[in-house]
């Protein structure tokens, strides 16, 4: 399972709540009154860079909501953003080979977009598994807003990268959403399922044809730009944050390739040394990162209960499934067979 942090330190690009506002002045919502009541300085959100704290996304949402007397603004906020709306990260995912291409963009770089939710994306014999699930204790409001309005942001840019050439493919959403099932069916060919996840995020399941379709605007020396370019950006707003939560992040969605510590400090342009004292600044090591990520994607190999133990050993980089086993049992104190048997828990 995700582990929650704390909420202090959360800063949200404030470009995506601009919406937000654009939406709610369009159903008739007094803009100033309305935040008033946030304590957002207008004149503030005029900057490109500007960013939110926490708190003031939850009083917006809150204001907005109640101004609007609506419920679905997180849903029709997510149907309005396409690839430009993310800026520089927009423009790496407009430009990758393919749509998996894009999808492993937005993974890497998914900080840029928000800290409030963790971005993981795994290969399935069916195709690419996307699981997008909150990375703190969240407002059931704030919580719901968000659920809705990054479904149908990742409906519509699918649609705008593949030049709605979709398929069908498949969304889970929590049970809590249940109620809002008959505006899902504007997301068509998705097949939007609920209360078939037990966490409160969601996941998007897509197929092995449709990630392996090319993207019309690919550009390989265009990509390169955005992605040195998202590699900065990414640097400056890790500095808002923490460190340790990013780097497990990009470990917890690496599949084909581990990165190493030296890559990644490099992408964040800070030497190894420096990595490794802003690390210990949190409480926290390089390796015991990398000792907790390999322990939750072998907990969640188990649980899906494809693979076998000696497959998964391989796919983690043991030796051998002794030594995973040796190691599965020291993290948890039980062998990965009986951890599958008893469903993790």
């Amino acid at each position: 399972m995700a582990e929650m942090s704390t909420r202090s330190g959360r800063f949200l690009p404030a470009r995506y709540y601009l919406l937000l506002l654009e939406l709610a002045s369009q159903h008739g919502a007094d803009l100033d009154a309305l935040l008033g009541q946030t304590g957002i300085d207008p004149a503030a959100l005029s900057s490109p860079d500007v960013l939110l704290d926490l708190d003031q996304v939850d009083a917006l949402i809150e204001a907005a909501t109640a101004a609007t007397a609506r419920s679905d603004l997180g849903f029709h906020l997510g149907r309005m953003i396409k690839p430009s709306n993310h800026e520089l990260l927009g423009y790496a995912l407009m430009t990758s080979a393919t749509l998996d291409e894009a999808l492993h963009m937005a993974a890497r770089y998914w900080r840029l977009i928000t800290p409030t939710f963790t971005l993981r994306h795994e290969r399935a014999a069916s195709g690419v598994h996307i699981h997008i699930e909150p990375a703190l204790e969240l407002k059931p409001l704030t919580l719901r807003f968000h659920v809705e309005a990054i479904a149908t942001a990742f409906h519509a840019e699918l649609a705008f990268l593949l030049s709605t050439r979709i398929s069908a493919y498949d969304i889970y959403l929590p049970e809590t959403l249940s109620d809002a099932a008959s505006r899902y069916r504007r997301l068509k060919p998705a097949r939007v399922h609920f209360g078939l996840i037990q966490r409160a995020g969601l996941r998007i399941e897509l197929p092995t044809g449709m990630t392996a379709q090319p993207l019309a605007l690919a550009d390989r020396n265009a990509l390169s730009i955005a992605r040195r370019r998202c590699d900065e950006e990414l640097s400056r707003l890790i500095r808002h944050g923490s460190l340790g939560e990013w780097l497990m992040m990009i470990l917890d969605q690496a599949s084909d390739h581990q990165p190493r510590q030296h890559e990644l400090a490099r992408i964040l342009h800070l030497s190894t040394r420096t990595l490794n004292r802003r690390l210990a600044a949190e409480g926290t090591s390089f390796r015991e990162i990398g000792l907790r990520s390999r322990h939750r994607r072998a907990c969640r190999l188990l649980l899906d209960g494809g693979l076998s133990i000696t497959r998964i050993a391989m796919q983690l980089g043991y030796r051998d499934a002794a030594n995973f086993t040796r190691a599965f049992r020291r993290a948890s104190g039980r062998s990965p067979i009986d951890y599958r048997k008893s469903g993790g828990s």
